[in-house]
C-alpha cells in the first residue's frame, strides 16, 4: 500500500457527518428550551447567539460508543469554559464512564 497525505481517519464523507451532527445538537438544544434566536450552555445556561463560543459534546465517548458518535440525542452544548472545567476534573474517566457528564451537569 502506498503512503498518502492527509489524514486517513477523516475523510470529507466522515467530516460531512460530523458537522451535520453538530449541527444537530444545537437545533436540538434550541428546542428543547424553547428559544428561536439562542443556543444555551446547559451546565451553567449561558445565553449566546452564535455557536462560536459554544462546543457540541458527545455524552458518549466518540471513540470508545462508534454507533453513537452521530446520534444527535449523544451530544450536549457547553460553552467553551465549562467544557474544559468538564474535561479538567474528569479528564479521561469521562471515556469510559458516560455517567460522570450527568453528573457534572446536575452540579451547579
Amino acid at each position: 500500500m502506498r503512503w498518502k497525505a492527509g489524514n486517513r481517519w477523516k475523510t470529507r464523507k466522515t467530516e460531512l457527518r460530523y458537522k451535520v451532527w453538530r449541527k444537530n445538537v444545537f437545533e436540538l438544544n434550541r428546542a428543547k428550551r424553547g428559544l428561536r434566536k439562542f443556543y444555551v450552555c446547559e451546565k451553567c445556561n449561558k445565553r449566546l447567539k452564535t455557536t462560536r463560543a459554544l462546543h457540541a459534546h458527545h455524552r458518549k465517548s466518540w471513540q470508545k460508543f462508534p454507533q453513537d458518535r452521530y446520534d444527535r440525542s449523544n451530544g450536549c452544548v457547553l460553552c467553551i469554559k465549562c467544557h474544559n472545567a468538564f474535561h479538567r476534573k474528569y479528564k479521561f474517566e469521562a471515556l469510559d464512564n458516560p455517567k460522570l457528564l450527568e453528573e457534572y451537569l446536575e452540579k451547579k
